[in-house]
């Protein structure tokens, strides 16, 4: 005995079987896609981190010698320093930070970092000319303090003159 829906029943059937298949496949390329992009992103990332690391060991190789740069500068207040030998020592230690920065650097980390160099180039020169100008001034107080005695001298000189010239009249 045959059911009298039984054409219907298979165009079901077959209607069921391809949503199956459809949305079985939906769901097996979503797993496929699914698993297969976060490898590609785990690798990209992995190198954006590789590039980060780098990056941040040539900022602290180069906050290290601006430290030791700036150790220099602050060395010219010490008394009894020769600043023409930290003059050049700061000079070639600015050279080898020069040298740290990439040269294929496009981003603003190298205008910054040429910028930070030519700043710690101006401060140097700066307090190298305020020493100059520290010895110089005592230079000037040492003159001006010979110059008040010589002024004195001469006022006692005078007066011994006076002081001569009027015995010599009586």
């Amino acid at each position: 005995m045959k059911p009298q829906n039984a054409k219907e029943r298979n165009i079901a059937f077959i209607k069921y079987i391809l949503l199956f298949i459809v949305t079985t496949g939906l769901i097996v390329l979503a797993v496929f896609f699914g698993t297969r992009l976060p490898f590609k992103e785990n690798a990209y990332l992995r190198d954006k981190i590789k590039t980060m690391e780098s990056q941040i060991g040539e900022e602290r190789r180069f906050i290290g010698k601006m430290m030791n740069v700036k150790a220099l500068i602050d060395s010219m207040n010490n008394p009894n320093v020769n600043v023409d030998y930290l003059q050049s020592l700061i000079s070639s230690e600015l050279a080898e930070v020069q040298n740290i920065i990439p040269p294929a650097d496009t981003t603003f980390r190298k205008k910054m970092y040429s910028s930070l160099i030519q700043t710690f180039l101006e401060l140097k020169n700066s307090k190298h000319s305020l020493i100059k100008l520290k010895d110089i001034k005592m230079t000037m107080d040492e003159c001006s303090k010979l110059v008040d005695k010589y002024k004195s001298d001469m006022e006692q000189t005078q007066r011994d003159l006076d002081i001569c010239r009027q015995l010599s009249r009586k």
